[in-house]
């Protein structure tokens, strides 16, 4: 039970939470101030109904204790307290040589404990409560009208009482306000660590905010011009003032047109379910040769519509393993497409799958004009635009930042680099590990 009420705040903002934690902490330093005033009277021989006294009051203490941390009652416990004390250091006035005594040391331990605990009007109660009665008892005493006993001996015996009792004080007083400041400071920086993760997640939502908005205004761009020409198209052909041959072209270009448009929902959709991330990937036993091969086959159409040749080269030996199949093929064909998309005609692009004991490498190699060094530094980054290919090619902007993001996210490695002039290169690596190899 003590362990759980020293640990740090479960909730740093709680500010009744932090006020508790140091109210017991108060609790036991006043527990064991009662217990060490209890052993110096008896060491200086003061009068034995003093002990007693403290006797009680420590039993006392250790119900309003239980009170306290058990059932969670900590305004009426620290009530319940502050009038034992009060009370305590009336009858120490009047059994401990009245203002000659220590008692208005235990009422400035009093104050301080009123000032931390409470708030108006109760903070002002205790205080006029404390003040009066002890200005009251010390007028009372002066006049004649109330006899204190008198314990000390000699001057010396009052001299070790009122040191001893102002040193405990003092110890007492200062290590309230050191764990009261530090309990603050802890607060005041798990409050500014919360403010960093509030303002992270703020920052957060913003941009991805900012993202959605970008990708509608995009895609209405976007869908509108192709939907818009084969509502069109429909039109003229219901009306049949088409001539075959005008049919036929317009026919072979929305066919282009599907396919990236085809390209930019997928997309879409895979974005949109990786910010969701709604549940985790799928692994799939796969024929890595058998996916090289489905990849181009899944692209050679495209390729060939702009007189390209695609090849796909295995390097290594074949293995099949446990792999996360779906997101692959969303990376590699991105990767194709963009390919496709910036390579002239009558060039060759590369698809090459190498196969290592540790290591899984796809790459994706074509010729064109390569990405400069500031570029790169941003290539994977939502753009929310994208650049026009070699036959004026449009797409979302999407591909690579989802690429990035879903690589990332499966502990994939995706980059790119330049290893000759005028050939764009890149890469897909896949650690291996025994679970996922099957021969």
């Amino acid at each position: 039970m003590l362990k759980r009420l020293f640990k740090m705040q479960e909730n740093p903002a709680n500010l009744e939470q932090l006020q508790h934690r140091i109210a017991v902490i108060f609790v036991l330093l006043t527990f064991s101030a009662i217990i060490l005033f209890g052993f110096t009277d008896y060491i200086l021989g003061l009068n034995p109904i003093l002990g007693k006294i403290r006797v009680v009051y420590a039993l006392l203490f250790m119900g309003c204790f239980v009170l306290m941390v058990r059932y969670n009652r900590f305004f009426l416990s620290i009530n319940l307290m502050l009038g034992l004390i009060l009370i305590f250091s009336l009858v120490n006035y009047y059994f401990n040589d009245g203002f000659q005594g220590p008692t208005i040391f235990n009422l400035f331990v009093f104050i301080v404990a009123v000032a931390i605990f409470f708030k108006n009007p109760f903070n002002l109660i205790w205080w006029l409560a404390c003040i009066g009665s002890y200005l009251l008892l010390f007028y009372l005493e002066i006049e004649g009208l109330v006899l204190v006993s008198k314990n000390y001996k000699n001057l010396q015996d009052l001299f070790w009482d009122n040191a001893i009792s102002i040193a405990l004080c003092a110890v007492f007083i200062f290590i309230g306000i050191y764990l009261l400041i530090i309990n603050y400071r802890r607060q005041q920086e798990n409050l500014l660590e919360l403010q960093k993760v509030n303002e992270r997640q703020l920052a957060e939502l913003t941009s991805l905010n900012q993202k959605k908005n970008e990708l509608i205004a995009l895609l209405s761009h976007d869908l509108r011009g192709p939907i818009g020409t084969l509502s069109a198209t429909l039109g003229l052909v219901d009306q049949g003032v088409l001539e075959e041959e005008d049919l036929a072209q317009i026919l072979a270009k929305l066919k282009s047109q599907s396919f990236q448009l085809n390209q930019v929902l997928e997309n879409t959709l895979a974005w949109v379910t990786s910010e969701m991330d709604t549940k985790a990937p799928e692994k799939k036993e796969t024929d890595l040769l058998q996916l090289g091969e489905l990849m181009r086959d899944t692209m050679q159409i495209e390729a060939i519509n702009k007189s390209q040749n695609l090849e796909f080269e295995l390097i290594g030996e074949n293995q099949h393993m446990l792999l996360e199949i779906k997101e692959v093929k969303i990376i590699l064909k991105n990767l194709l497409d963009n390919a496709v998309k910036f390579t002239k005609a009558g060039e060759t692009i590369g698809l090459r799958l190498i196969v290592k004991p540790d290591l899984i490498r796809w790459e994706v190699r074509n010729p064109g004009e390569t990405i400069t060094e500031n570029q790169q530094l941003f290539l994977f980054e939502f753009k929310g635009k994208s650049s026009l290919g070699t036959q004026k090619e449009k797409g979302a902007g999407l591909g690579l930042s989802l690429c990035k993001k879903i690589a990332d996210s499966l502990g994939m490695r995706l980059g790119y680099q330049i290893e000759r002039e005028n050939e764009n290169l890149f890469y897909l690596e896949i650690a291996r590990n025994s679970n996922q190899n099957h021969p």
